[in-house]
């Protein structure tokens, strides 16, 4: 090589550097920092994207669980397939960034539920809460009976629920709240009972649900219960 071209050979000892950016960023930074960086504020068209993914993909996973295709997802929020893959690569981390809000205040509502002393009123705050939390976020209760595979922060968090539900449930026994005969999976028939009416009567009467939750609560407070069959095998799985 010439001695001219051996001059653009790089010089570790030479004091050359290349000037920061007016904002002080580095060069390189600025040509890749089309969705946001450490440091930088995303676009507000990422943002935007991100927020249009997101509604779209809960009516999705509500209406055809969390196997629905991702590309109607994609479409439905008004961007290509490229933009939905780079915001969530796979399908867990879709999952993940629709479901990891409610579960958390799933967790927040069964621990504050927990927390009463009088274990009748812990079941009651919890299931209210748990049907207004479906009420508003359309489709949650049934993606919580769903299979998580894959998303391992999610089947935490849900395992942890059902895990504080079965201590409160066991506590109502304790203090006889509750008829003898009710077992924790009678709570996930009661979760998906309720979660009907609130889709059957979103529009027309959206607050029918309530009645429906206080009918079902007095029959399992009853003093004098009417006698019943085996729990289901099947409802057992759901929770």
């Amino acid at each position: 090589m010439s001695e001219t071209n051996s001059s653009f050979r790089f010089n570790p000892e030479s004091t050359l550097r290349i000037p920061a950016s007016p904002d002080g960023f580095p060069y390189y930074r600025i040509m890749t920092a089309s969705e946001g960086e450490p440091g930088r504020a995303p676009r507000k068209d990422v943002v935007r994207n991100r927020a249009r993914l997101l509604c779209a993909a809960r009516r999705a996973f509500a209406r055809n669980g969390l196997d629905a295709p991702l590309e109607p997802i994609a479409a439905a929020a008004g961007v290509g397939n490229a933009t939905l893959y780079r915001h969530f690569p796979t399908r867990a981390d879709l999952w993940q960034s629709v479901l990891e809000g409610p579960l958390l205040e799933v967790t927040e509502l069964i621990g504050t539920a927990g927390e009463r002393d009088d274990a009748w009123s812990g079941l009651e705050h919890f299931l209210r809460g748990l049907c207004e939390l479906e009420a508003r976020e359309e489709g949650f209760t049934f993606l919580m009976t769903a299979s998580l595979d894959g998303a391992p922060r999610l089947a935490e968090l849900r395992a942890g629920i059902r895990d504080r539900l079965g201590e409160l449930v066991q506590r109502a026994h304790d203090q006889k709240a509750i008829r003898p005969d009710v077992v924790e999976s009678d709570f996930a028939v009661i979760i998906l009972s309720v979660a009907g009416v609130i889709e059957a009567t979103r529009d027309s009467d959206p607050l029918a649900w309530s009645r429906h939750l206080d009918i079902i609560l007095d029959g399992i407070r009853t003093p004098v219960p009417t006698p019943l069959p085996s729990a289901s095998k099947a409802c057992s799985a759901l929770i």
